[in-house]
């Protein structure tokens, strides 16, 4: 998207209106936290004004002592959607791929809701716009969700109790490898990777050295680090953001390390890129079904506890919050060690 902004001023920079006006918008970190907010003040006067008031209370700030007019409303915006978005890649560090979504499911958003006033939408009129999203509806209800929030915490522009999104609820992730199995077998993945070279290779193999989401292997390519291992000499790879927030570190082998390494060297890494070489990779090996990029996390969880790993230490190592979660969603068709059994 095209920026208006024009240039800078004590207090952030100033944007021009779609009639042409100078608008002032205070950008300022306080205490940690990132404040950007419309004074929606066309002179620097009355901008500066503004400034003053908010220096006095980042916390409870708002334009004009909080008078709503029309200028006031607010709508999913070409300006808006913007500004979350980049305070979603720059501040929140969300991967390219997730930005990518959410400017996708904001842009379907806009098409439903137009120029409406997000404090006046109700939960119902939501649903009954979801209700006829063919896909991603679970991508919509969370780029909502998300966006409010930073209307919310960040901008300071909507109450709590005026938000619209929060009658909706993200659905729980539906283990559709119970019917469709999302791990392959290690011939099949020995096959994909041979017909695989280069960065497309490297990413395969720090994936399945990993099981990491491919969104924490994009934030690794950017900000990761290669350590050593606290105690034992190994190698450590260290994610600084996981999709919770957290930082993460996994022990690998000294082959995915140096995949890891040469990874580092790029700096980038496209989703969209990697899904096509798997698809022609696959293609290659005479696979029935294409390996995707997310098929790799079930494959880890899946091959460990073929090979006898203690289901919780597969958890621990996937990162996953209990050992349920591996079990439901990752490792649903692995085979346990067969115990002593009368017969």
């Amino acid at each position: 998207m095209r920026s208006r902004v024009a240039r800078k001023w004590d207090g952030g920079y100033v944007r021009t209106d779609s009639k042409g006006r100078d608008t002032y918008y205070i950008l300022r970190r306080v205490n940690g936290r990132l404040f950007e907010v419309s004074t929606r003040c066309h002179s620097s006067r009355a901008a500066h004004e503004q400034l003053k008031r908010f220096e006095a209370d980042p916390d409870s700030y708002e334009p004009r002592g909080g008078l709503r007019d029309e200028e006031g409303a607010l709508s999913l915006t070409a300006e808006l959607v913007e500004s979350f978005l980049r305070w979603s890649r720059d501040e929140k560090k969300n991967s390219a791929k997730w930005v990518s979504d959410q400017q996708r499911s904001l842009a379907w958003w806009a098409e439903r809701l137009g120029a409406v006033e997000l404090r006046k939408v109700t939960t119902a009129r939501l649903v009954t716009e979801l209700d006829d999203a063919k896909t991603g509806r679970k991508q919509h209800i969370a780029t909502l969700k998300a966006f409010c929030g930073w209307l919310i915490k960040v901008r300071h522009v909507l109450k709590k109790q005026d938000d619209p999104s929060a009658g909706l609820s993200v659905p729980q992730a539906r283990p559709e490898q119970w019917t469709t199995p999302k791990a392959v077998s290690r011939e099949q993945f020995l096959a994909v990777r041979d017909a695989l070279t280069g960065l497309s290779r490297d990413a395969l193999d720090v994936l399945a050295g990993t099981g990491w989401h491919f969104n924490e292997l994009a934030r690794f390519a950017e900000r990761g680090t290669v350590e050593p291992h606290p105690l034992n000499g190994g190698v450590v790879l260290a994610c600084p953001q996981t999709k919770a927030g957290e930082p993460l570190r996994t022990a690998v082998s000294d082959q995915v390390a140096e995949a890891a390494r040469r990874i580092l060297k790029v700096k980038a890494l496209s989703y969209d890129a990697f899904h096509r070489a798997l698809e022609g990779a696959s293609t290659t090996a005479k696979l029935a079904e294409p390996l995707r990029p997310g098929f790799l996390r079930h494959s880890v969880a899946t091959w460990a506890i073929n090979a006898g790993a203690n289901p919780a230490a597969v958890a621990a190592f996937l990162n996953h919050k209990s050992e349920r979660t591996t079990k439901r969603f990752y490792a649903t068709h692995a085979v346990p060690a067969k115990v002593p059994t009368l017969f």
